[in-house]
């Protein structure tokens, strides 16, 4: 059974990388770089080796006029959009208006339920408060209500290299919450939600589950074999404690996405991630270097980069 593409949890590509998505697609392949062996593997992107392309993305403004060169791959898509209005922790990203219009563009050219929006990571420091986000959740959800059908949520994880990072190159300090006062949190904001006809799910915060937060599966090949009526491998393929997704395969690299956000997790840092992006080129077999050898021999593969 072909597998579902994963584009990217690692990286934003439909906002920096889709010249070369497009590129990757048309040769019908792409060498990933596995990031705990460091070991290359070739993943076919011929059409009928792709069941689907779940795309992740804050900026899809970059994709837009290539989606009809990704259809020719596959018309199965599904695209997670992040749209928070939190630009003191997202410096990079477009203006939320901007974001909902593009929204809208991908919502209407396939349909709601192609689309999920999500506003997450939330991040209570001493200067955002609950209530800020609250109210940037509200303007948000009012105008996507006749386009977004579900929302996902979840509340930023204390990682070292995200508290480094606030202390570096931002002027908040996170404050953490006990769980049940991110429990009543999520309860607000589900009743919010429900005002404009928005379910609220919860991703790999199980302890914000009720009646009204339920768990978030970001890439469900359930629902998506509903979807695109056709089967698709409906394993689970956990990515961290208490996700529920199923199988695929994700062609991102870590440290490559220059949108500067403090709390992101897919970066150690951000200089590096900034770098790692201006010597890019689309003509690139993986994404952030040209690899030379084969990739069934890792120990003698050679990286090609632009310093």
């Amino acid at each position: 059974m072909p597998p579902v593409i994963s584009a990217s949890r690692r990286t934003d590509i439909p906002a920096f990388y889709s010249d070369w998505l497009v590129r990757r697609l048309r040769a019908g392949s792409v060498l990933v770089r596995q990031p705990y062996s460091g070991r290359y593997k070739t993943v076919s992107l011929k059409p009928e080796d792709v069941a689907a392309i779940v795309f992740w993305s804050k900026n899809y403004a970059p994709l837009l006029s290539r989606l009809e060169q990704v259809e020719q791959t596959t018309r199965n898509l599904f695209f997670h959009f992040t749209i928070t209005a939190n630009r003191e922790m997202e410096p990079g990203v477009p203006d939320y208006k901007d974001a909902i219009r593009d929204y809208r563009f991908l919502g209407r050219r396939y349909s709601a339920g192609h689309i999920v929006w999500r506003f997450d990571p939330l991040c209570i420091t001493d200067k955002i408060s609950y209530e800020l986000h609250e109210e940037r959740f509200a303007r948000c959800a009012e105008k996507l209500r006749t386009d977004a059908r579900r929302c996902i949520i979840s509340f930023v994880h204390p990682y070292k290299k995200v508290l480094a990072r606030l202390e570096k190159h931002g002027n908040d300090r996170l404050i953490e919450l006990a769980g049940e006062k991110k429990k009543e949190y999520a309860l607000r904001l589900a009743g919010r939600a429900k005002q404009y006809g928005i379910r609220l799910f919860a991703c790999c915060n199980d302890y914000l589950l009720s009646d009204a937060v339920q768990k978030a599966s970001c890439i469900d090949a359930h629902y998506l074999s509903g979807l695109y009526q056709t089967p698709l491998d409906t394993r689970l393929a956990s990515t961290r404690e208490e996700c529920a997704c199923t199988n695929s395969i994700d062609i991102g690299a870590y440290d490559t996405c220059p949108h500067g956000c403090l709390y992101c997790y897919a970066n150690s840092d951000q200089v590096r991630a900034r770098a790692a992006h201006r010597r890019h080129e689309p003509t690139w077999n993986a994404l952030g270097e040209q690899v030379l050898a084969l990739p069934d021999e890792p120990q003698k593969a050679q990286q090609s980069f632009l310093r």
